[in-house]
């Protein structure tokens, strides 16, 4: 649910940067109106999903390479749909975003959870499966009659 809400007010943030500097600089190109609302919330919603959402630590810069890597992939997949939508079919840009973000919002949704922050699940000490295997193995005892 964490993840739904985090995601949902960057997405937000995001979008209404875009819509910001869309409004302030009219005539600066889509790709770059993109480009620079893309930077400032990837920084920022990086630092909220690993510390309250995933609540993970250690492999920083693995974390940050991989998130990176999960936000470029849906970056250039939004920044070919926003030039076919907008330069190419010639939609405006704003509500074409809007409808992009709808899209890719639920592959970063995955992308995230099993690739970004995605941690080994840890193993058991071996004295504690030692443990699980005898204890197993009296209660067969126990159930067998002997």
């Amino acid at each position: 649910m964490a993840f739904l809400l985090v995601g949902g007010i960057n997405t937000a943030f995001s979008t209404a940067l875009f819509v910001a500097i869309a409004w302030i600089y009219p005539d600066l190109p889509s790709p770059a109106v993109l480009s620079i609302a893309f930077v400032v919330s990837l920084i920022a919603v990086f630092f909220v999903y690993r510390k309250l959402v995933f609540r993970v630590k250690g492999h920083f810069w693995l974390d940050l390479g991989r998130f990176t890597l999960v936000n470029l992939t849906m970056f250039f997949t939004n920044m070919a749909l926003l030039l076919l939508a907008h330069e190419v079919l010639g939609y405006p840009k704003i509500p074409a975003q809007i409808t992009i973000t709808c899209l890719t919002v639920v592959i970063n949704y995955f992308g995230h959870k099993y690739f970004s922050f995605r941690r080994r699940p840890e193993a058991a000490p071996p004295h504690t499966k030692l443990r699980k295997v005898q204890h197993e193995s009296k209660s067969l005892y126990r159930h067998s009659g002997i």
